[in-house]
C-alpha cells in the first residue's frame, strides 16, 4: 500500500513526457486525492513496520521519489507508465529492505 501511495503525488509533481500513453492519458490526480494518498501510505507504514522503522522506510522512500523525479525529468522530460511502475517498485523493495531489517531487532 505505502509503495504505491507516492504514485498519485508524482503525477501531480512530475510532468507527463509524452502527450499520449498511458500516464499522459489518465492525467492529474487532484490535489486532495494526492495528499490522502500519501497520508494512507504513511499510516501504512507506521501499522505495518513500527514507527521508527516505518519513519525510517518513509525517509528512503522520499529520498528515492526525489531522486527519480530528478532522474525522469533529466533523461526523458517526465514521467511515464513505466516511471510510475518503477516508483512503486523501488516503495516496495524499500519497504520489505526495511521490514527484513527489523526482523533483527
Amino acid at each position: 500500500m505505502a509503495a504505491r501511495a507516492g504514485m498519485p503525488l508524482f503525477m501531480r509533481l512530475v510532468p507527463p513526457a509524452r502527450d499520449d500513453g498511458l500516464s499522459a492519458g489518465v492525467g492529474t490526480p487532484p490535489r486532495a486525492s494526492a495528499i490522502a494518498a500519501v497520508l494512507i501510505g504513511i499510516v501504512a507504514l507506521g501499522i505495518g513496520l513500527g514507527l521508527a522503522a516505518g519513519v525510517c522506510a518513509l525517509a528512503l522512500m522520499a529520498a528515492a521519489f526525489v531522486f527519480l523525479a530528478w532522474l525522469c525529468m533529466r533523461h526523458i522530460g517526465g514521467q511515464t507508465g513505466d516511471v510510475l511502475g518503477a516508483l512503486e517498485q523501488i516503495g516496495e523493495i524499500i519497504v520489505l529492505l526495511v521490514a527484513a531489517a527489523n526482523m533483527g531487532g
